[in-house]
């Protein structure tokens, strides 16, 4: 997989919130996106992962040095963001059980994810009942877990404590040798400690009109 942005800039009414975005992904690395509050991390990435249209440019994937149309982007990418939420009345066992219908999960299956995030115990009970760093280390561990060419993560460290950012950082680095992995960051010390590449500031680098 490749990804190009190419002159990307997307707009809410009379105001731009970013133009002019340049990047290209390639596999095996892993990708920050950094910015102040308010200046379109979020955004970017729904760009990227084409639940949302930018005004201007074109974001172009590529699979086997082919483009991907976007109704097609969906079945290459793995998300976790603070927006994206599981559905809080199924059970922890059920919520797993769902998206590995629609994606299947590395090396893995679900007792054993479960035993890994420390859930086990609480499988049968609904995610509303779980804490909200329960209920953060499910979103991520799908996410990471997941068989995608394509991972985006938003501020994934929201929720977890030291001993689960060691474990978010020690997934994310075992998982991204044949993946693209793009993460925006407002905690960069421990959300980009295993960042390979220089950091996409789109407070510094986008113009704003």
């Amino acid at each position: 997989m490749r990804i190009a942005l190419n002159d990307i800039g997307k707009q809410y009414g009379s105001h731009w919130i970013f133009q002019h975005v340049e990047a290209s992904f390639e596999p095996g690395h892993i990708y920050p996106i950094i910015g102040n509050n308010g200046s379109g991390k979020s955004t970017l990435l729904q760009i990227i992962s084409g639940f949302v249209t930018p005004n201007q440019g074109q974001v172009r994937i590529e699979i086997d040095a082919k483009e991907l149309a976007v109704e097609e982007w969906y079945k290459h990418i793995s998300i976790a963001a603070p927006y994206l939420d599981l559905f809080e009345e199924f059970t922890v066992e059920e919520s797993i059980l769902l998206h590995q219908k629609f994606k299947p999960l590395r090396d893995a299956n679900a007792e054993d994810l479960m035993d890994e995030i420390d859930l086990l115990k609480h499988r049968k009970k609904t995610l509303k009942q779980l804490s909200s760093g329960m209920r953060q280390r499910l979103k991520l561990a799908l996410a990471m877990k997941s068989e995608s060419a394509l991972l985006l993560l938003d501020e994934p460290c929201s929720n977890l404590d030291k001993h689960w950012i060691s474990w978010y950082n020690e997934v994310l680095k075992l998982r991204m040798q044949d993946r693209i992995t793009i993460v925006c960051s407002n905690s960069q010390e421990e959300e980009l400690a295993n960042a390979t590449d220089e950091a996409l500031d789109i407070s510094a680098t986008c113009f704003r009109g």
